[in-house]
């Protein structure tokens, strides 16, 4: 196993520098896909919309439920994410569907945006390209497209910020989203210096990233969040899956409260396999501060490890950003240690491959 201080040792199981770059990279991808969103002109037809249905998957998907969960209280309309084949039974003629595809070719999203546009829906998306691109303009359809200049790495996951902040800026633009946008702007600017810390040239005794990925190498993490952090949870437990190769699973306070303690007994191997990371936040409602303390002690007292995180973030925006960004880096190093290349994804690889076959 590498040591996390060892520059150079990383950056050999990358094959190269794209992926930290990409991850370094976060806020001037929010920043790009948000201005690029704040140029697309909608039809008049596209007013009046009664409810939003997201079809993604993937990197695709996790960002717009960070969306939707961040601004929980902003979005003033139902908003679903949508991430089969199958489109809601409810979508009608005062729905809109944002196809969200990172490299437009994602089987399921560009199958539910044709079909969307055969029913005569309202249909916009966001993409870097390919067929997704061809379809949007054939069709007229009005649609964000971005250059993904900084994710050289070309994975989804870790060019996360386009496809976040092309999807904040959508729905402001057209009006389905209750915030001023120099909320957005701000956090941007501010999350540089929330992120410092976990920078790979910062040595581990310093860096909460590179001490929470020592932490779960060999452990099957639980990641414990709440309310605006729901989402953003659901994006950790997917990049560990991906760019660290290791198995994880994200939980929500205080749906957890309500079953998965009385699950923590058995079996005994669990005991020491499983870690418990419980990312915290003072912006949480009280009654659910009140919950996340409780539920470290119920777990200790299981004898289960836990890690605890506090954001530092001075608003909801710049937490989920933060959280975000400590997601990429820590799943980044965990993949060191394993001696994996979070560029490579071999068996979604071989799963798109044996669709393809007869």
């Amino acid at each position: 196993m590498i040591v996390l201080d060892d520059k150079a040792a990383i950056l050999k199981t990358q094959g190269g520098d794209t992926v930290l770059k990409s991850v370094n990279y976060l806020p001037n991808q929010l920043q790009q896909a948000f201005d690029e969103s704040q140029k697309i002109s909608f039809p008049a037809d596209y007013q009046n919309i009664q409810n939003i249905v997201v079809c993604g998957m993937g990197g695709s998907r996790f960002t717009p439920l960070i969306v939707k969960e961040l601004f929980k209280k902003e979005i003033i309309i139902p908003y679903s994410i949508n991430d089969d084949y199958i489109l809601p039974g409810y979508v009608n003629k005062n729905s809109l569907v944002i196809v969200s595809s990172y490299s437009g070719t994602t089987e399921e999203p560009v199958f539910c945006g044709k079909e969307a546009f055969k029913q005569g829906l309202r249909v916009t998306g966001l993409t870097m390209g390919r067929d997704l691109i061809g379809f949007f303009n054939k069709n007229n359809i009005p649609f964000c497209q971005f250059d993904p200049t900084f994710n050289p790495s070309g994975q989804p996951r870790l060019g996360s910020g386009y496809m976040v902040g092309g999807h904040i800026g959508l729905l402001l633009k057209l009006g389905l989203l209750k915030i001023e946008p120099g909320i957005i702007g701000q956090a941007i600017k501010n999350l540089p210096s929330l992120l410092d810390a976990y920078r790979i040239d910062v040595p581990t005794e310093k860096n909460p990233a590179k001490q929470l990925a020592n932490k779960l190498y060999q452990k099957y993490p639980y990641y414990v969040v709440s309310e605006f952090l729901t989402g953003v949870g659901n994006a950790v437990g997917n990049q560990t899956n991906e760019t660290a190769k290791s198995i994880s699973s994200f939980r929500v306070i205080p749906e957890l409260n309500h079953h998965m303690m009385e699950g923590l007994k058995f079996p005994d191997a669990h005991r020491k396999m499983a870690l418990f990371v419980l990312f915290f936040s003072k912006l949480y409602s009280a009654p659910i501060q009140k919950r996340f303390h409780i539920t470290k002690e119920v777990v200790e007292q299981n004898k289960i490890e836990t890690f605890w995180h506090e954001l530092r973030g001075t608003n909801k925006v710049e937490q989920a950003f933060e959280l975000m960004g400590l997601g990429s880096y820590m799943t980044m190093y965990l993949a060191a240690l394993y001696g994996e290349n979070p560029a490579l994804i071999p068996y979604v690889d071989y799963f798109k491959k044996r669709l393809k076959e007869e």
